[in-house]
C-alpha cells in the first residue's frame, strides 16, 4: 500500500510536468494551428537560465528571470518568424524543426553534453510505512498544481485567456470583433514559453539537465495534447495525469524499461476510439 501511494504521488507530479509542457502546445496550436517542434527548447532555457542564475544570483531572482528569459525568446522567435508562417502549415512546421536542431547544436555546443545540476530542496519525507519521497518532488507537484489551476482560471477570467479562447475557437469571428490571430499568437507564444519555463525549473529542482531535457519532454507533450485534443485545455490536463500514472504504475509494477512506449500505446488506442482527442471541442476544417 505505502509502494503504491508513493507511485501514484510520483505519476502525479510527472503527470503536472506533462500538462505545463502540453498546455504549451495546445495554446499555440489552437491560436496559430502550428505545431512547434521547438516547443521543448523552451523548457531547456528555462531550466539552463535558473540554473545559471540560481548560480550567480540565487534561486529567489533565478525564478523570475528564468520564466522572463524564456517568455522573451519565445516572443521573439514568434515575431522574427513563426508570425510569417501563420496560414502555412508546412513553412510553420519547418521553422520549427530547423529552430529544433539548431538549439540542440548550439545548447550540446555552449553548455555540452554533461548533465548540470541546480539547487535542490534536500529532504524527504515519510508517507505510510517505509516509504521515503524527496520533498522536492513534493514542491514539485504543489507547483505543477498551482501554475496548472491559475492557468486554468486565468484562460476563463482574464481578457488575455479569453482572447486565447476565443481565437481557438473561431477565429473569424475572434477578427470580426478585434482579435486578430497574429497579435493573439504572439499572447500564445509568451505564455506557452512561460509554462515551458515553469517545466524546466520543476525539473532542474530534482534532476539535472542536458541539453536533451526539453526534447524528451517535448514528445510527451505532444501525446498529452493529441490525447486531450488538440487546442483543449480540459483534455490536456487529464490526459497528462493519465500519461502521468500510466507510466509510473507501469515502471513500478510491469516493466521499466517500457516507460517511454506506455504513451504511445495510450495515444494509440484512445485516437482508435476518439480520432480527434477525447476532450476536442473544433471541428475539422478543410485545409
Amino acid at each position: 500500500m505505502d509502494a503504491l501511494v508513493t507511485t501514484i504521488l510520483l505519476g502525479i507530479m510527472q503527470g503536472g510536468l506533462y500538462t505545463l509542457v502540453g498546455l504549451g502546445v495546445t495554446l499555440t496550436f489552437g491560436v496559430t494551428h502550428i505545431l512547434n517542434f521547438a516547443h521543448g527548447e523552451f523548457i531547456t532555457v528555462g531550466a539552463y537560465a535558473f540554473v545559471l542564475f540560481a548560480g550567480a544570483l540565487g534561486a529567489g531572482l533565478a525564478l523570475p528571470l528564468a520564466l522572463l528569459v524564456a517568455g522573451g525568446v519565445a516572443a521573439i522567435l514568434y515575431v522574427v518568424g513563426f508570425r510569417r508562417t501563420i496560414g502555412n502549415h508546412l513553412q510553420g512546421l519547418a521553422f520549427s524543426l530547423g529552430l529544433l536542431l539548431f538549439a540542440e547544436a548550439f545548447f550540446v555546443r555552449t553548455f555540452t553534453a554533461t548533465p548540470r545540476s541546480g539547487p535542490r530542496i534536500e529532504g524527504t519525507v515519510s508517507l505510510i510505512g517505509e516509504e521515503q519521497l524527496p520533498v522536492g518532488r513534493l514542491v514539485v507537484i504543489g507547483v505543477t498544481i498551482v501554475v496548472v489551476v491559475v492557468t486554468a482560471f486565468a484562460m476563463r477570467r482574464t481578457w488575455i485567456g479569453l482572447a486565447l479562447r476565443a481565437c481557438g475557437d473561431d477565429e473569424f469571428a475572434a477578427s470580426t470583433v478585434g482579435l486578430p490571430a497574429r497579435r493573439v499568437g504572439l499572447y500564445a507564444f509568451v505564455v506557452a514559453g512561460a509554462l515551458a519555463a515553469v517545466a524546466g525549473i520543476c525539473i532542474a529542482l530534482v534532476v539535472p539537465i542536458t541539453p536533451a531535457t526539453g526534447l524528451s519532454f517535448l514528445l510527451k507533450g505532444f501525446v498529452v495534447a493529441i490525447i486531450g485534443g488538440l487546442g483543449s485545455i480540459e483534455g490536456t490536463f487529464v490526459a497528462a495525469m493519465m500519461l502521468g500514472l500510466l507510466e509510473a504504475l507501469g515502471t513500478r509494477y510491469v516493466e521499466a524499461g517500457l516507460t517511454n512506449a506506455y504513451g504511445f500505446v495510450l495515444m494509440i488506442v484512445i485516437l482508435l476510439v476518439a480520432p480527434a482527442g477525447l476532450f476536442n471541442r473544433r471541428q475539422v476544417r478543410a485545409g
